[in-house]
């Protein structure tokens, strides 16, 4: 499985990389979009972090150093954050190694100077210290065999990432993307952690999501927009029903699936559209 997500890797950097150089037709590249769209929803269910966030808040200039970094080392995260949850083994040393690796990377460019789509951001230094903090902390918890926690603390250092794109200059819609993403891991870590009340208290956070996003889609997408709504109610359900961890899993990627079809189906809008493309990431 790990093969159709490096393949929709390869695919959105060539739909990327032709939108910007205006290099192929408005149909071929639907259709390499829509091919991207079909290998992330087969890939999408193992996966932890959201991947395909950061390739679109990166999209505007996709061959910078800052984006090609920063995918690099989101996608180490999601390559822990998806052992931890299905696999079973005494030692993660390959993917804490790739995580650190990819870190180490990303912070000797940019731990002092941020790069130059963020230069207007005062709090860089801390976003990278802190974001070293709690490497240190996933590791140890890795090392001391507390998986669980390890797992919940990848999902928060996920949601982290986010942070390093508030000075950048992110449009309305995207900003929309990283609260439900987010908040999305948030319902992700205390389903896990067993905190139910709090749990559905989140969930009502992303309905609000899911109604901000509506702002932006089309009449033909609103049909969308209502599945997504039912599978909210289909995890609230299952939360009430004191289903099995198991399910309300299940329930929560297919939520998670769902919100980002929506998303995505935004921005095939957005982009292959007659207007002029919006200004901003």
């Amino acid at each position: 499985m790990l093969s159709y997500f490096f393949l929709a890797l390869c695919t959105v950097e060539i739909t990327l990389n032709s939108v910007y150089n205006h290099s192929m037709s408005r149909i071929t590249l639907r259709k390499i979009f829509l091919l991207f769209l079909a290998i992330i929803t087969i890939a999408n269910p193992l996966f932890a972090c959201d991947d395909t966030l950061i390739m679109l808040l990166t999209a505007k200039n996709p061959n910078s150093e800052f984006s090609k970094s920063i995918r690099t080392f989101m996608n180490s995260l999601t390559v822990l954050g998806t052992a931890l949850k299905y696999t079973q083994k005494d030692s993660y040393g390959p993917e804490i190694e790739g995580m650190l690796s990819a870190w180490m990377e990303f912070s000797k460019k940019y731990m002092t100077n941020p790069p130059e789509e963020a230069k207007n951001d005062r709090q860089w230094v801390s976003k990278m210290n802190n974001t070293a903090k709690k490497i240190g902390e996933i590791r140890k918890l890795v090392n001391d065999k507390q998986f669980l926690n390890a797992h919940n603390n990848v999902l928060e250092l996920s949601n982290d990432v986010g942070l390093f794109f508030e000075a950048v200059g992110i449009t309305d819609e995207k900003q929309v993307f990283i609260t439900a993403s987010s908040d999305l891991n948030d319902l992700q870590c205390l389903v896990n952690n067993k905190l139910f009340p709090e749990s559905k208290e989140k969930l009502i956070k992303i309905q609000k999501d899911l109604e901000d996003l509506k702002k932006y889609i089309s009449e033909d997408d609103r049909s969308s927009a209502s599945n997504t709504a039912m599978l909210i109610e289909s995890v609230n359900q299952s939360i009430n029903g004191n289903d099995p961890l198991e399910k309300i899993d299940q329930n929560i990627s297919n939520l998670r699936t769902s919100f980002e079809e929506l998303r995505s189906r935004i921005l095939m809008n957005e982009w292959f559209s007659d207007d002029n493309p919006k200004e901003g990431i």
